[in-house]
């Protein structure tokens, strides 16, 4: 397993560790091997992170397919390894709610207020400063968008 010590933004090195130690099997030191990539990966990340797809390095599934070396992780894989990154990293609830939200909800906000609530519930951040990201999140996915649009 890859050295966790070396994450700079690591916040549960306790959760982390129980994470490793319980994943011994190939498809959990899959999840575990991608998240910890990830981590590293933010570790450095500048900027925001952005709505959206691959090839994009500034959407969280963009950051994923680039930090997968085990060749092609599924789609529930991912949800682990944003799951891992959420509690264990500085940057996860952040990381959480920029993979959470997508353009199939992103004008739902039932299911907005629902990801806002599992960060806030799991103490990684107050309401406000939740609600304040995701909306600039949004707010920055439609405006590039619409600037994408017009080109087409």
């Amino acid at each position: 397993m890859k050295n966790i010590n070396s994450i700079k933004g690591l916040i549960n090195k306790e959760e982390l560790q129980a994470i490793v130690d319980t994943n011994k099997d190939e498809y959990g030191r899959a999840c575990v091997s991608v998240a910890v990539n990830v981590m590293k990966r933010l570790d450095k990340f500048v900027g925001d992170f952005n709505i959206g797809y691959y090839p994009d390095l500034t959407t969280t599934h963009g950051i994923i397919c680039k930090c997968d070396d085990q060749g092609g992780i599924t789609g529930f894989m991912a949800e682990n390894v944003r799951n891992i990154v959420t509690k264990c990293h500085s940057l996860g609830w952040k990381f959480f709610l920029a993979y959470s939200i997508n353009p199939y909800n992103v004008d739902e906000i039932e299911d907005i207020d629902r990801h806002i609530g599992s960060v806030v519930n799991a103490g990684l951040c107050d309401y406000n400063e939740a609600k304040l990201y995701t909306y600039d999140l949004i707010k920055r996915y439609k405006t590039n968008n619409q600037k994408q649009n017009k080109w087409k």
